[in-house]
């Protein structure tokens, strides 16, 4: 599997590497989303506002003040957690259906923001002319070399959650989405937790933004709708709620299906919800999923 990820844009089209390149974006953003929903267990349907958010931030940090990537990308990554803070100190005095609401709210209020805000965002004309990332001073412009560098973020991100679900922190927070009553009661602070969820979510979902961003070199509000919160959402739920691998492997599904059923294309998104809905009544769990996945000896 290495060895093809490593060739793999020297035996591929332009085509098949640029829904690499998105496939792994959506592989950070899925992972980061996971922490929150499936290690945590806490409902949030505007992950996408975080995803929106680290993407302006490095665009306008590019085109208003010539910060390269590598330079702009700390402040992005953190602006994004800040947001995850302030989203999270009023969200998780709510639970269930009331968080989702206000997890919702916030990203409409992001994308609205995004759209109006025309002296700093253009507004629906969007943010044109974003310089990709370079090294030692080669750009990374080029598809089959921006590819090597979103496959390192990928490695990064799967590697970082496994090892902080390995942690003690990991086991707070699976702790808390099983019972968070008996979580408190046995000395863990949810509410402490919780914003560490929220945060460590939205930092990968700040990267995923930057990256998508100097791929793109191009932003607008048009990018990061309600229904991309949806699609990032429904990647966690087809592998697995909690599962790494899981998350990956649904990720890829979402993102290689559509293309796959593009000969069909009045039927492909009917294919796709119809495929979703046989998932969730024959295996509701997901793909990885189950009790056994959350399960460390």
């Amino acid at each position: 599997m290495a060895v093809f990820l490593l060739v793999f844009p020297l035996i591929s089209r332009d085509y098949f590497i640029d829904i690499a390149v998105l496939a792994g974006i959506y592989i950070i953003l899925a992972l980061g989303l996971n922490v929150v929903v499936g290690f945590t267990g806490l409902l949030n349907l505007g992950f996408v506002a975080f995803y929106a958010i680290g993407a302006y931030a490095y665009a306008l940090l590019n085109t208003r003040l010539g910060l390269d990537f590598w330079t702009a990308l700390p402040f992005s990554v953190g602006l994004t957690v800040i947001a995850g803070f302030l989203l999270a100190i009023p969200a998780l005095r709510l639970r269930g259906d009331y968080l989702a609401i206000v997890t919702l709210g916030f990203g409409e209020i992001v994308r609205l923001i995004l759209n109006n805000w025309d002296s700093l965002t253009r507004g629906p004309n969007g943010i044109s002319g974003i310089a990709p990332p370079e090294i030692m001073a080669v750009s990374l412009g080029k598809l089959s070399h921006y590819y090597y560098l979103v496959l390192v973020f990928v490695f990064l991100t799967v590697i970082t959650t496994k090892r902080v679900y390995s942690s003690r922190i990991g086991r707070a927070w699976v702790s808390i989405r099983e019972d968070e009553i008996a979580s408190s009661a046995m000395g863990i602070n949810t509410t402490v937790y919780k914003l560490y969820a929220f945060a460590f979510g939205a930092f990968w979902a700040g990267l995923a933004g930057a990256v998508f961003a100097g791929k793109m070199q191009f932003v607008s509000p048009e990018s990061f709708t309600f229904m991309e919160s949806v699609l990032i959402l429904c990647m966690v739920i087809l592998g697995g709620l909690g599962s790494i691998a899981g998350v990956v492997i649904g990720s890829l599904i979402l993102v290689l299906l559509p293309e796959v059923l593009r000969e069909v294309q009045l039927y492909r998104m009917l294919a796709l919800g119809a495929g979703l809905v046989l998932l969730m009544v024959f295996r509701p769990q997901g793909l990885f999923g189950g009790k056994g996945v959350f399960i460390r000896n």
